[in-house]
């Protein structure tokens, strides 16, 4: 399969159809990578194989209501170098991993011939 690249211009509301958009996009067959574009970022490029840019617009028309493809190409090898611009929104997830801690009375109190506990 040959790669593709699909810009499509969307309505852009604010941050909540930003997610919409890049949500719907990335669950669609073929896709590889997203992202957002545009001085308003209200540009999508969507880049992967055998996408159909048709239905990923009727997606994307459901859940935003206006939907515009502007171009789609043919990803070559020099493009990849465009393409590494094009900065992606990510939520930095770290794992942590909770540390237990043991609690040890004091010495003092086992060595007392007086204390007895029932």
């Amino acid at each position: 399969m040959v790669k593709q690249k699909v810009v499509m211009k969307v309505s852009m509301n604010g941050p909540k159809s930003r997610t919409k958009a890049l949500q719907a996009v990335v669950a669609a067959p073929g896709v590889i990578s997203a992202g957002l574009e545009g001085d308003d970022r209200s540009k999508v490029v969507v880049i992967g194989e055998g996408i159909d840019c048709v239905a990923l617009a009727k997606l994307l028309r459901k859940k935003l209501k206006y939907v515009e493809i502007v171009t789609v190409s043919v990803v070559d090898e020099k493009d990849k170098e465009k393409d590494s611009k094009i900065k992606y929104s990510t939520w930095p997830y770290q794992v942590v991993t909770p540390q237990s801690y043991m609690y040890q009375p004091p010495a003092h109190r086992y060595q007392d011939p007086y204390c007895c506990i029932l």
